[in-house]
């Protein structure tokens, strides 16, 4: 019986970019995805999770189902196709599964999922040598052709390679990254994610617009993704993009060219150990997903109870922290940077107005 173990990830900067070719800053939380596993005597895959029952498959069932799109069944069975086009040949296997992630939580619990997966055939079969890059790919198809979510590569990349990250996505496919050198112990802050008890599981068409609205504006000029084209085209062009795409779609990409600058600078600032330049540029990035994207709209409840937990972590922490919109940005989480000393008052007068708070960094 052997034992993996992959996080969660939470992004720090780079709000909606990596579908677009740009650059993201984020980072493994200590939340994550345990399995005890181990090879089988049969071609059968069993998977059994907490909350989700039993799955079971036959390796070479590779074709996608219907009835298990947005299942982890689909991301098994995704992820196994993955592994046998690439030309491996491996056996059955016997899996299970705990988690400490939220469903819906925003820090992805599925691309852990995925990687998980990903992670014990390779190490039940292949030595742990299927690199981090290749399991997160892996992932990416596995939720898009599978699962049925339009998603980046971002949130797989984050979660294989583990720490905290700096990923150009300039080659969709093979993204150049590195890993920061910051710890978060050492700084005085501590990344907090802000549970408003809903789920962001529910807003794939809305995540899947912001998508769509900027590779319209891409495609507009004469573009595949946005990455192709640099900030000054763009800004060029605003005026007839904007009459022909529509306001909304004009404002995302905006959001991406500078949100994507930002990712760039928020890790050199940590790098550098400026912690107070990344907060700033962090809180510059937070006004953009609000504005520019338009994610927090009070149509329905779950967006009004995140923007409530927003603006109730800004009016504790002033000037001493910061908050944001996380990851898709619908519903589910907000996150904060919160002084540590501070940690144990914010944790609880967040949850007096009713929302859990977990430190994952």
């Amino acid at each position: 019986m052997y034992e993996f173990f992959v996080g969660g990830r939470t992004e720090l900067g780079g709000n909606h970019t990596d579908h677009q070719g740009g650059c993201v800053l984020g980072a493994s939380v200590e939340q994550g995805i345990r399995a005890f596993a181990e090879r089988s005597k049969s071609d059968l895959i069993t998977v059994e999770s907490e909350g989700f029952g039993k799955i079971e498959m036959e390796i070479g069932d590779t074709d996608p189902r219907a009835e298990e799109a947005e299942t982890p069944a689909a991301l098994v069975r995704g992820i196994m196709n993955c592994f046998i086009e690439s030309g491996n040949v491996f056996g059955g296997f016997e899996a299970k599964i705990t988690s400490d992630i939220p469903v819906g939580s925003g820090i992805s619990s599925s691309a852990a999922f995925e990687v998980l997966i990903g992670k014990i055939i390779s190490g039940l079969y292949f030595e742990n040598s299927v690199p981090a890059i290749r399991l997160a790919q892996f992932g990416k198809i596995a939720e898009n052709d599978y699962f049925g979510k339009p998603c980046g590569l971002m949130d797989q990349l984050i979660c294989a390679v583990g720490g905290t990250v700096f990923a150009d996505f300039s080659d969709p496919e093979m993204p150049q990254y590195r890993k920061i050198g910051f710890d978060f112990g050492k700084s005085g802050y501590s990344v907090a994610i802000i549970d408003t008890k809903t789920s962001h599981a529910d807003f794939t068409e809305d995540y899947a617009m912001i998508v769509k609205d900027m590779g319209l504006v891409a495609w507009n000029m004469g573009h595949t993704l946005l990455s192709e084209g640099d900030e000054a085209e763009f800004i060029a062009q605003f005026p007839i993009l904007r009459q022909r795409c529509g306001e909304k779609a004009a404002l995302r990409a905006l959001h991406y060219y500078e949100e994507t600058r930002r990712a760039s600078e928020e890790a050199e600032a940590l790098e550098s150990g400026d912690f107070k330049k990344f907060l700033e540029i962090y809180r510059e990035s937070a006004i953009s997903s609000e504005e520019k994207l338009k994610n927090i709209v009070s149509e329905k409840e779950p967006q009004k109870l995140l923007e409530k937990a927003i603006f109730a972590a800004r009016d504790f922490l002033g000037k001493e922290g910061a908050a944001r919109v996380h990851g898709g940005g619908f519903a589910g989480t907000a996150q904060a940077i919160v002084p540590t000393e501070l940690a144990p008052d914010f944790a609880d007068a967040m949850e007096k107005q009713g929302f859990g708070v977990m430190f994952v960094l």
